[in-house]
């Protein structure tokens, strides 16, 4: 009896080690880089909490389908790189690879959609919708943040002036204050603004001038418990099953879906 008990004590034994090997809650989880720079749609910033927004989501949905926990730390723009090169973070899903050429190429995942960067006109200041019109202008920029070569330009030239502030909220403020004659932005950004506030509609041209699109993937650090070979495979998934395309239609970035290189399902009813 005594060695019957003794072989059932053992096999229960073993079966416990297999679940809790292969137990996803036993994994570290996946930490994911936000910071204050990052604007709504894309992220939801409060207090230096991730609250919402692109950034949310779409790391709960990625880490899921990789079977970990999501964890979300607050970096600073320019520490992103060097938490991403020492491993305190594992991936940071709003990059885009050309701001980031210290690392190689295969650090990146492929894109799930495009973003586009526009310039902003006020209501007051005259002419096409060129940059040529930006002369004299008082432009509003994010803090750190490199533009197209055409824009950069201009305010090295000293053609326009660069006035930064620490996002786009912060430079529509000025633009409705009258401290602003044009604000660089990400085009959601400024429709789900508009969408808040209808009274930017009146200190803003309804023209604008478009100057960048950027592919945005996960830059992935070395340290990562999850490969880039994964990660896409997880990103293909959350894009084939429909996921994707709902988040970026919820979230007022489905206009990006035409420029991105992932061949994505139609999007179900909206989810509110």
């Amino acid at each position: 009896m005594t060695g019957r008990l003794s072989g059932m004590w053992w096999r229960l034994a073993a079966l416990l080690a297999v679940i809790m090997i292969s137990t996803p809650a036993m994994a570290r989880p996946l930490t994911f880089a936000f910071g204050d720079h990052n604007e709504a749609p894309f992220a939801i910033v409060e207090n230096g909490q991730l609250k919402g927004g692109f950034a949310l989501e779409f790391g709960r949905a990625l880490a899921s389908r990789l079977g970990l926990d999501a964890a979300f730390r607050f970096v600073p723009r320019n520490r992103i790189a060097a938490e991403i090169s020492t491993g305190s973070v594992d991936a940071y899903c709003l990059a885009a690879q050309p701001y980031y050429p210290a690392f190689a190429p295969d650090r990146f995942t492929q894109s799930f959609f495009t973003d586009h960067d526009i310039v902003l006109l006020s209501a007051g200041l005259r002419g096409p919708a060129t940059l040529e019109t930006l002369q004299g202008a008082r432009v509003g920029a994010v803090l750190g943040f490199l533009y197209p070569t055409a824009v950069e330009a201009l305010f090295s030239s000293g053609k326009a002036e660069r006035i930064d502030a620490r996002n786009a909220d912060g430079n529509l403020r000025k633009l409705q204050g009258g401290r602003l004659d044009a604000v660089i932005l990400p085009l959601a950004t400024w429709r789900l603004a508009l969408s808040r506030d209808e009274a930017l509609a009146r200190v803003a041209r309804p023209d604008f001038i478009p100057v960048a699109a950027r592919d945005r993937v996960c830059l992935v650090s070395p340290a990562s418990p999850v490969t880039v070979p994964e990660m896409n495979l997880a990103i293909q998934s959350l894009a084939s099953d429909g996921t994707l395309a709902v988040m970026l239609r919820d979230l007022g970035l489905s206009t990006s879906l035409q420029s991105s290189q992932l061949p994505l399902t139609a999007p179900g009813p909206a989810r509110r």
